[in-house]
């Protein structure tokens, strides 16, 4: 009996603590995302996805990493097994809200999943593969399905209308294609499902900021001269005179973007490229980093177990 208390209060206090950093931590994201967008709008398109998408999920790391790093074990070397003690009212309510959290963004997932396949189906009625030289089955879909998109999580599939392979050039397309190739190797449906997973209120500026990100980093990977930038520019012109609306799914990227000024924005940029020059790489940077801040938690690492303890002696009474 004591074994399965002393289980319940280091859940509960774990669960607790995961969900009161996570929660503080997601305020505070989407309270400041806007100057830190502002920050990075100076680095590269596909540099600014990755900031922005590690930006989101860091309040969901932050608290797993402390939760496992700290919490977990200052609970298990630092309470007595023995003790009577049961789990207080706000480890318990805090551990609910913890699950229902959880909860919310499986069903999230899943329900976005769901919607996800059934327009996919849709979409795929009456389609029939066709050759292409990218590495993802392309299928020709009617003109129900959106002009050109990659949809799917862990099986990537690129959707192209009828009227897509009628209105572009050979050029064109293979830049268009590429652009959907480049979402599939950047996994950003797969991003799209981790969004959904880990729900918070006021985080959609901030993965709208990223999927703009995403698009632009996509237009990068696609085009290596200023030929192929005027090419996809070309698509996105003729794509938007004849598919204003398009349907769209939750884990799908599409090309054509969802608002005219993404369009605009996109095709300016395109009509303006210029070869990128690599950046200084920080790379050889990450490791003294990593090895610094690891030296530094383990030197303290006593010391943050014990007040751990005793601020979660205080949450349990």
């Amino acid at each position: 009996m004591q074994a399965i208390m002393f289980a319940a209060r280091c859940l509960g206090v774990s669960l607790a603590v995961f969900v009161l950093l996570y929660v503080i931590l997601s305020l505070a994201v989407s309270r400041v995302w806007p100057l830190f967008s502002r920050m990075i709008a100076n680095l590269s398109a596909r540099r600014s996805a990755g900031v922005l998408f590690v930006f989101r999920m860091f309040p969901v790391l932050v608290a797993a990493g402390f939760t496992l790093a700290v919490t977990v074990p200052s609970f298990l070397l630092l309470e007595p097994r023995t003790s009577d003690e049961e789990v207080g009212a706000a480890p318990l309510l805090l551990g609910l809200f913890c699950l229902a959290l959880v909860a919310l963004g499986i069903y999230r997932a899943m329900l976005a999943q769901r919607k996800t396949s059934q327009a996919l189906a849709e979409w795929l009625n009456g389609a029939h593969q066709i050759e292409s030289p990218v590495p993802v089955p392309v299928f020709q879909t009617g003109a129900h399905a959106p002009s050109l998109t990659v949809a799917g999580v862990c099986t990537s599939r690129v959707l192209v209308s009828e009227t897509t392979l009628s209105l572009l050039t050979d050029r064109e397309l293979s830049t268009a294609l590429r652009h959907e190739i480049a979402h599939v190797r950047s996994r950003d449906n797969l991003k799209k499902l981790i969004f959904r997973f880990t729900t918070f209120p006021g985080m959609a500026g901030l993965e709208s900021a990223w999927s703009e990100a995403s698009e632009m980093a996509a237009d990068d990977a696609a085009v290596s001269s200023l030929s192929d930038a005027l090419d996809l520019a070309a698509a996105l012109i003729k794509l938007s005179r004849v598919a204003a609306i398009q349907p769209s799914a939750a884990f799908a990227s599409a090309l054509m973007p969802s608002s005219s000024a993404s369009l605009r924005a996109r095709v300016q940029r395109l009509f303006s490229w210029k070869s990128q020059t690599a950046a200084p790489s920080t790379s050889r940077y990450l490791l003294p980093t990593a090895l610094a801040s690891l030296f530094c938690l383990l030197a303290g690492y006593s010391s943050l177990l014990a007040g751990m303890h005793a601020a979660t002696e205080w949450l349990v009474r």
